[in-house]
């Protein structure tokens, strides 16, 4: 799938199992992004590849999504991470990117996203603000929902509900 012109050359795309080494570097070169196994990335990639979407130009990785269906909860996609490289900022790519994939086909019954977000991540709060906002629904934190102590001394995680979602369904 083309992002439209505004994109002009950016492709996005569902990844394989051998995407998952590229999407840890790219983490790994992209701060202030959580860095997980290189392990757990090669499964994001292979197991929620339906969930997740990488943005390439001139095939390099300029962006991406992690996420997947809450299963006790299937109306909720929850978005595990979002990241976007410095030729890809500034032009809604993010916003794209998740649209992309809630209007994708294994996303059909997605009404509500979730995400969760450290205090001091307010790039990632205003990206979810604008998403709210633009789809039309209604933004609900939910403070310390990981404790400092449940994440092992990582700052402490908001959840963050969004919903009703308008993105069409495929």
């Amino acid at each position: 799938m083309k992002i439209d012109d505004e994109f002009d050359g950016i492709t996005l795309r569902e990844p394989t199992a051998e995407d998952g080494a590229r999407l840890y570097t790219f983490v790994r070169i992209t701060p202030p992004l959580d860095m997980n196994s290189c392990y757990c990335n090669v499964l994001q990639c292979d197991h929620f590849s339906e969930t997740c979407i990488l943005a390439e130009k001139d095939g390099e990785l300029v962006g991406y999504v992690t996420g997947y269906r809450k299963p006790k909860e299937p109306n909720v996609f929850f978005l595990w991470q979002v990241g976007v490289g410095k030729e890809g900022r500034g032009h809604g790519l993010a916003t794209t990117m998740i649209q992309a994939l809630l209007a994708r086909e294994s996303c059909r019954g997605v009404t509500e996203l979730n995400t969760t977000i450290t205090k001091s991540n307010e790039p990632s709060r205003r990206l979810f603000a604008s998403f709210a906002k633009k789809e039309g629904a209604e933004m609900t934190e939910y403070e310390n929902h990981y404790t400092s102590e449940m994440l092992d001394g990582h700052a402490a995680e908001s959840l963050f509900r969004i919903g009703p979602l308008s993105t069409p369904k495929s």
